[in-house]
């Protein structure tokens, strides 16, 4: 299957996505709260069983903690994006390395983000999300 050729407004929800991307790696949570919706209902969850925020105050406090823990954020290329958007919703799957370090050890792995993006006013903003850390192929047990 070809690539998608993105439209303007895939490109621009994808624009932001990379742009929350970038202020997550420089540990910046005011250009991460940048691309959040403060207009709509917010439904986040992250990669502890235990992250799931549904207002902006929520998500702040989770992007402290991680940067609290995790220093030298590197996000590596960038693969398997799926960008859909009409003028008003957006969708954005991502998936992408990256390596840290938390507690004194070095740490590298893959996540994937699942975006929902909705427009407030001309700009796109992040309204639901899901962050993951797939495991390794072939696994089917999950503790």
């Amino acid at each position: 299957m070809e690539e998608h050729e993105m439209n303007k407004e895939e490109q621009a929800a994808l624009d932001v996505v990379m742009k929350f991307l970038d202020g997550y790696s420089r540990r910046n949570v005011d250009d991460c709260m940048s691309a959040i919706t403060a207009s709509k209902s917010i439904l986040m969850v992250g990669t502890n069983d235990n992250e799931v925020f549904r207002t902006p105050e929520d998500v702040r406090a989770a992007f402290k903690r991680d940067f609290d823990k995790m220093a030298d954020i590197r996000w590596g290329e960038h693969r398997n994006i799926h960008v859909q958007a009409s003028q008003t919703l957006a969708s954005v799957f991502i998936e992408l390395p990256i390596s840290y370090q938390s507690e004194g050890e070095n740490v590298r792995t893959l996540f994937r983000y699942a975006l929902t993006l909705v427009k407030e006013g001309a700009q796109w903003k992040i309204c639901a999300g899901v962050a993951s850390v797939p495991f390794a192929s072939g696994t089917y047990t999950f503790t």
